[in-house]
């Protein structure tokens, strides 16, 4: 298999559009996050927020059967008509899917970027709007206020 196939197959064919149109699965929410036991609470919260709102969050792990998971994560982002990026333990796979995300053609008001209080950042995402949290009730908050102005922000 050449370099350019595999990339392929590992990659997909991203869906980025030249005139800047992409199509996404409405009410899809791709969240990406530390697989830590101490997310789960914060996962709950995302999942139970969107569900408010009508909308649909899943993460990489929520997947059945052994499919190349790096390909799932990609589809997801490529799909979803939402991304909320929890930056919380400074995990570079958060890091990466975020970067993909960006180039993929996910515009920012598309992306939800959060974090725990006290996370450090890195200098490259720094610049970036991130809304922090330091319970659930105040990412509740966080959320229906982002993902409300998101939804807004699409008709």
């Amino acid at each position: 298999m050449s370099d350019e196939s595999l990339n392929q197959h590992i990659f997909g064919s991203g869906r980025h559009v030249e005139d800047d149109e992409v199509e996404y699965e409405e009410g899809l929410v791709f969240v990406i996050m530390s697989f830590r036991d101490d997310m789960d609470e914060t996962y709950m919260v995302i999942q139970e927020e969107c569900k408010k709102l009508n909308l649909r969050a899943v993460r990489a792990d929520d997947g059945v059967g052994s499919d190349f998971i790096l390909r799932e994560i990609l589809g997801y982002i490529e799909r979803a008509e939402f991304i909320i990026c929890d930056l919380t333990h400074e995990r570079p796979n958060c890091y990466y899917e975020l970067g993909y995300a960006h180039g993929a053609g996910n515009h920012a008001e598309d992306i939800l970027l959060i974090a725990k209080t006290n996370t450090e950042l890195h200098f490259d995402i720094a610049p970036f709007r991130v809304r922090y949290y330091d319970s659930a009730q105040s990412l509740r908050t966080v959320l229906s206020k982002g993902l409300s102005g998101m939804i807004a922000a699409r008709k």
